[in-house]
């Protein structure tokens, strides 16, 4: 007897870790506010965009504001625009625009979509954290003869409550009147979230820039901020600093002391196609060298093409009221017209 009922007790032992297996994934479900629904997996919410897997039509991205109710039964990380970060999943509230959500921590909270601004993947593997961007242009000039290569790059990763951001930026140009030229720049940014979307910061960053005649500046920066400004479409932080600097030129080597004042703005639009922007401005006056002021303003604008797929404008601007070397250039800037990056 038992050993006929033993078949068909591992079939449905079978059954149960297969069904589980599929349970633990395409288990969410999107409703629209045209009464449309979609069931997938979802990976994430960022700038307004819900990347859902799904079955038939692969990864899809929603418009989050179009979004009505949802179902997330996998466990999120969940940000919400006041910088208050949740553990737990989305569950229907019944009412048109809002959503349970649930943990482990307490009662469930009622709260608006339009309050939620980051959703993410509770992973516990080091590789699934990782996000990164690739982007290049080149540009060509025939009656100048002038050519201009740019490429760039980041890889950030985040867990619970610190996020660590490496970035890279190179301009190459070759003149044949004033011959090769540079601009490079790297930084490792470490930042611990707090409540009430504050923040702390600290990074490490090298630059070059053959038009200032900088060979290279190292500096170790610390301060802290705030996000002023996080919606899902609209985000500005400005944070304050100090930084210790190193400097090496043909005019010599110079340490110094510096102030910090950085901020942040990112807007984005959603439509067809999807667009966004940013504006990164950074003034340092010296501290030991009073007088002496450095400006940077880096900006850019996307355009979707396809999925992680961009056309890309940069623009960027350099200044310093003292270069090192007498008679060096005291700004320096470019733009890229057109240019391609890959979201990884």
């Amino acid at each position: 007897m038992y050993s006929k009922k033993l078949p068909l007790f591992l079939s449905l032992i079978g059954l149960f870790f297969a069904f589980d297996s599929l349970a633990g994934s395409k288990i969410d479900t999107i409703y629209f506010q045209k009464g449309d629904r979609v069931t997938g997996e979802v990976k994430s919410l960022e700038n307004n965009q819900l990347k859902l897997s799904t079955d038939d039509a692969k990864t899809i991205n929603v418009e989050w504001s179009k979004v009505d109710s949802v179902k997330i039964l996998n466990n999120m990380r969940i940000v919400l625009e006041d910088g208050t970060i949740l553990h737990g999943k989305l569950l229907s509230a019944g009412e048109v625009g809002k959503c349970y959500i649930w943990s482990s921590e307490g009662d469930p909270a009622l709260l608006k979509l339009i309050r939620i601004v980051s959703l993410s993947q509770l992973e516990d593997q080091f590789f699934k954290r990782l996000k990164g961007t690739l982007s290049s242009g080149f540009s060509y000039v025939k009656a100048s003869q002038v050519r201009q290569l740019n490429f760039s790059g980041t890889v950030d990763y985040q867990t619970e409550k610190n996020r660590v951001a490496l970035a890279y930026d190179g301009i190459f140009t070759k003149d044949p009147n004033s011959g090769y030229k540079q601009n490079q720049s790297g930084a490792a940014t470490f930042y611990r979230f707090l409540p009430k979307n504050w923040f702390l910061v600290s990074a490490l960053s090298l630059e070059s820039n053959t038009e200032l005649q900088l060979d290279l500046r190292t500096s170790l920066a610390v301060g802290g901020g705030n996000r002023i400004v996080n919606t899902n479409s609209t985000r500005l932080y400005i944070a304050l600093g100090i930084q210790a600097t190193r400097e090496l030129s043909t005019g010599g080597t110079q340490n110094n002391m510096e102030g910090l004042v950085t901020a942040n703005y990112s807007v984005f639009i959603y439509d067809n196609p999807d667009v966004s922007f940013n504006l990164s401005p950074k003034l340092t006056p010296s501290l030991s060298n009073l007088g002496r002021v450095r400006f940077d303003i880096d900006s850019n604008l996307k355009w979707e093409i396809f999925s992680d797929f961009y056309l890309k404008w940069t623009f960027f601007y350099n200044f310093d009221s003292q270069p090192l070397t007498e008679g060096a250039e005291k700004n320096d800037w470019a733009v890229t017209l057109l240019g391609v990056e890959y979201k990884l």
